[in-house]
C-alpha cells in the first residue's frame, strides 16, 4: 500500500509540475506573443535611417501609387534628391492596357507631381532568376555610372530584408550604400498576424529570404546582421 501511495504522490507531483508548466507557457504565449510576432515582422521589414543621393522604388511589373507617394515623401522631407523608378519587364505576353513606352509614361506622371525631369530616372529590368538579385545588379551598375554613392531602397511589405541584402551585395563592390525603407499598402506592420494578407506575405517572404540565403544569393550573415 505504501509503495502505491508513493507512486501516486510522485504522479501527482509530476502532474502538478506539468500543469504549472502548461499554465506558465500558455500565459507567456498569451501575454507576450504580440511582442514576439511584432519583432518577427520588424526583422523582415528592415528600416534604416539617414540621407542618400536617390530613392529607389524597387521593381514590380506595374508601379504602385503608394510606392510613388512614399518615394516622393522621402524626397520632400530632404532625405534624398532624386527618384529612381524600377519596373520589371517580363518576356512573352504583354500586360493589357500598359502604355507602349512605360518608362516615358512614368517619368511624365512623376514630373506632374512636381519633381524636375533631371531628378527622375526610370529603369526597365528583365525578370531573370534570381529576380531581386539580378534587378539589383542592373540598377546599381547604371547608378554607379552616374556617380551615385547612396540610395534609400523602398520595398513593399516584408520583402524589405531580402531586397536590402540583394542590393547591398551588389552595391558594396560599387561603393554604393543602401538604406532600407519598407512600406505597407495591404496591411499594417502592427498586428500583421491578424490579417490573412499579412500572414501569407510573412510566410512567403520568410521562405524566399531563407531560399536566398541557402542558395548563396545573399550572405549567411544576413540572418543576424542588419
Amino acid at each position: 500500500m505504501q509503495g502505491k501511495n508513493k507512486k501516486g504522490q510522485r504522479f501527482s507531483r509530476a502532474a502538478l509540475v506539468a500543469l504549472l508548466f502548461l499554465v506558465l507557457g500558455g500565459g507567456l504565449l498569451y501575454f507576450f506573443h504580440p511582442a514576439v510576432l511584432t519583432a518577427a515582422g520588424r526583422y523582415l521589414a528592415l528600416e534604416g535611417a539617414g540621407k542618400a543621393d536617390v530613392v529607389i522604388l524597387e521593381g514590380e511589373e506595374m508601379i504602385k501609387e503608394q510606392a510613388v507617394k512614399v518615394g516622393m515623401g522621402l524626397i520632400e522631407s530632404g532625405r534624398a534628391r532624386g527618384l529612381v523608378v524600377v519596373y520589371q519587364n517580363p518576356d512573352g505576353e504583354k500586360t493589357f492596357g500598359k502604355p507602349a513606352d512605360y518608362s516615358l509614361f512614368l517619368a511624365q506622371k512623376i514630373g506632374e507631381l512636381g519633381l524636375k525631369e533631371d531628378r527622375i530616372k526610370v529603369f526597365s529590368v528583365p525578370q531573370d532568376h534570381p529576380i531581386t538579385l539580378n534587378e539589383a545588379r542592373v540598377v546599381l551598375s547604371r547608378l554607379s555610372g552616374d556617380k551615385i554613392r547612396s540610395a534609400i531602397l523602398v520595398a513593399k511589405d516584408f520583402h524589405s530584408r531580402r531586397s536590402y541584402w540583394a542590393y547591398k551585395k551588389m552595391g558594396t563592390p560599387l561603393g554604393i550604400d543602401i538604406i532600407p525603407h519598407p512600406y505597407f499598402s495591404r496591411f499594417k506592420i502592427d498586428g500583421w498576424w491578424r490579417e490573412a494578407r499579412g500572414g501569407r506575405n510573412f510566410a512567403e517572404e520568410s521562405l524566399k529570404f531563407l531560399y536566398y540565403v541557402l542558395r548563396g544569393y545573399i550572405p549567411l550573415k544576413s540572418l543576424v546582421v542588419t
